[in-house]
């Protein structure tokens, strides 16, 4: 009988949502927010150690590496700076105790909106428009010449 419920309890843990798909990926991509980062790093486990410093948040966060970094996973993730913030909190303990302060909280989110201008300048353009002569006069021509089926026939 007792090896009848041990076989229950062990049926019990493996047991997963069936949405653990989405719930990954949403965990994952908050991870780009520095103020979500902030949180995390201020919450604190039962022994007062920082949830971002805690063994097995670090070991869940290795999971979600291996898995997320995939490419067949990793197609869905919108905010590529998950990623990048899933990498230093594993990798870099200073980073993990610096996001508890809101200066340096201010400092990521401030360098992120950087990174994106930068990359909508690079992809998109500044912005600004090219003044070519040909191309202005072509289009002064154009708008100044009158609509024929405006202008009444007066004969």
């Amino acid at each position: 009988m007792a090896d009848t419920s041990q076989a229950n309890e062990a049926d019990e843990t493996v047991k997963l949502p069936e949405n653990r798909f989405e719930l990954e990926l949403e965990f994952v991509q908050s991870l780009a927010s520095p103020a979500y980062l902030h949180y995390l790093a201020s919450m604190s486990n039962d022994e007062g150690q920082s949830l971002l410093l805690d063994p097995q948040f670090k070991a869940f966060l290795s999971y979600l590496q291996k898995t997320w970094s995939q490419p067949e996973y990793s197609i869905y993730i919108t905010y590529p700076h998950s990623l990048y913030f899933l990498d230093l909190l594993i990798n870099n303990d200073a980073v993990c105790r610096e996001l508890a302060q809101v200066s340096f909280r201010n400092f990521c989110h401030q360098q992120q909106f950087y990174a994106w201008q930068n990359r909508f300048i690079t992809l998109y353009g500044g912005g600004e428009k090219k003044d070519t002569s040909d191309e202005h006069n072509a289009s002064t021509t154009v708008a100044q010449q009158p609509d024929v089926a405006m202008t009444p026939n007066v004969s």
